[in-house]
């Protein structure tokens, strides 16, 4: 897609500013406009890599079973102290 006739004219207007105030940099930077524009295809977008996946997978596996299993274990095996019956005397 190209350029509109006034994108075209603001371009041309900073290029010309440019020559004024600092004609070295202008010059510096023409250099780089010559030859053919080409578009330049993006790389692909990957997920996230195979190796981080895997152990991260596994740890929430692990985690899981274990927030499933340990509160019973927990829960059912806990004592309760008797309450106190009688004060102690001094004797």
């Amino acid at each position: 897609m190209g350029l509109s006739a006034r994108e075209k004219r603001a371009l041309d207007g900073i290029a010309d500013r440019l020559y004024v105030e600092d004609p070295l940099l202008a010059e510096t930077l023409s250099s780089f406009a010559t030859g053919a524009v080409t578009a330049e295809p993006l790389p692909l977008r990957r997920g996230p890599f195979p190796g981080v996946l895997i152990p991260v997978a596994l740890l929430a596996a692990i985690m899981a079973i274990m927030a499933v299993v340990l509160p019973p274990i927990s829960g059912s095996t806990a004592e309760v102290a008797p309450s106190p019956t009688h004060a102690l005397t001094r004797g």
